[in-house]
């Protein structure tokens, strides 16, 4: 059983918040501020699952931090060599990669802004 949940944690998670919402609704929470902050979370989350996206995405490859101080010709020639520029384009030229993390903010933040929305108009 719990294999499964595992495995359907989205899922899961969907229909926590969907219970959630629903008792809050049922003792006597305004329907505004739980849509605000339904919706406040699901901003959120979208948020988070782009940082997941960027962060799979190699943004930073090719940059070093070398210091600007002078140094023997030994400690220089121990010194990380600088990638070349077709290394460099080969990696970040890769295509977007979309995590479980990324996936999961996605699906359950796009959740949270519908209902979200639904409860402002009730």
């Amino acid at each position: 059983m719990v294999e499964k949940l595992k495995t359907h944690i989205t899922a899961t998670c969907v229909v926590g918040i969907l219970v959630i919402n629903l008792l809050l609704v049922l003792f006597g929470v305004p329907k505004i501020a739980l849509g605000n902050a339904d919706f406040l979370l699901g901003l959120f989350l979208t948020v988070l699952a782009s940082i997941f996206v960027v962060g799979s995405g190699h943004l930073f490859t090719g940059w070093r931090f070398i210091p600007k101080k002078k140094k023997t010709d030994l400690e220089s020639e121990n010194d990380p060599k600088h990638p070349k520029a077709k290394d460099v384009a080969s990696i970040k030229n890769q295509p977007i990669k979309v995590n479980k993390y990324a996936r999961f903010c996605i699906a359950t933040g796009g959740l949270l802004i519908a209902l979200g929305i639904i409860l402002t108009i009730i």
